[in-house]
């Protein structure tokens, strides 16, 4: 297995083999460019108390398990606030892009009632098993199978489901994983554990992913609670709760459609 999902190519970002998605061969889990975006944005300059609030990502087309070119820039900075953008391009194709708010983190009293739930999910501990179940797994290696899991809840296939997650990999080899990275490359999964499945051919594909957070977790494992809903339209919506051990971190929202794996 792969020591992470990306390598330093001089400016480009290839993608190793376990950063592959369950519905082509050859395009990348949602989770691993939305990790790389996150990465993008953090490394921009900024005062250390700005943290990343929001990441809203667009995945404009099927991320292609080739050499990425990525760049980020500032858009506005304040005293209290900062908005940066970031993209990612396959040959002069822009595939994904960012936008991304950092808010300035002060300590100050919050009234008991208006703070974030504490964990619904017991302690990550027990048996720890690898791959998420869900629709689609056509390829035998990737992010859905190099995940590890642990106290799954839930039926698959049926929108709702709630585990704790943990990435065995580095997001780039030879780099520290920073927390809102690694909430950001497994932020996508709200999908994989609530995916619906309409048919035995047909799950649900996410266009984008936004992920909001309130603190930054602690620790490596994740945990994630979240719930699918589609109306007859077609057009259905993941919404995922983030959780460490302390309690509640963020929250997922992400856009869902139907769609067909393939391998061709």
């Amino acid at each position: 297995m792969s020591e992470a999902l990306f390598r330093r190519d001089g400016e480009l970002f290839v993608p190793e083999p376990c950063a592959a998605g369950p519905w082509h061969p050859e395009v990348l889990h949602g989770g691993a460019p939305v990790g790389l975006l996150a990465r993008m944005v953090e490394q921009l300059e900024r005062p250390p108390e700005l943290q990343l609030a929001r990441l809203s990502v667009d995945l404009l087309r099927p991320v292609p398990r080739r050499a990425l070119r990525a760049g980020a820039s500032v858009l506005r900075q304040g005293r209290r606030m900062l908005v940066a953008e970031a993209r990612l391009a396959h040959e002069g194709d822009t595939v994904a892009r960012a936008q991304a708010l950092f808010l300035r983190a002060a300590d100050i009293a919050v009234p008991a009632d208006a703070r974030p739930a504490d964990a619904l999910l017991p302690p990550p501990a027990g048996k720890v098993k690898r791959g998420v179940p869900g629709a689609g797994h056509w390829t035998p290696l990737g992010l859905h199978t190099t995940v590890e899991l642990c106290g799954v809840t839930g039926v698959a296939g049926r929108g709702r489901g709630a585990a704790w997650l943990r990435l065995p990999v580095a997001l780039v080899a030879g780099e520290p994983f920073s927390p809102a990275q690694r909430a950001a490359a497994l932020s996508d999964f709200g999908n994989g554990l609530a995916q619906l499945s309409l048919d035995a051919d047909t799950g649900c594909i996410n266009a984008d992913v936004t992920l909001y957070l309130t603190r930054l977790p602690e620790g490596q494992w994740l945990g994630l609670d979240a719930e699918c809903a589609m109306e007859t339209t077609g057009i259905g919506c993941v919404s995922t709760r983030l959780f460490d051990e302390r309690g509640q971190v963020g929250r997922v929202m992400q856009a869902v459609v139907p769609s067909v794996a393939t391998q061709d």
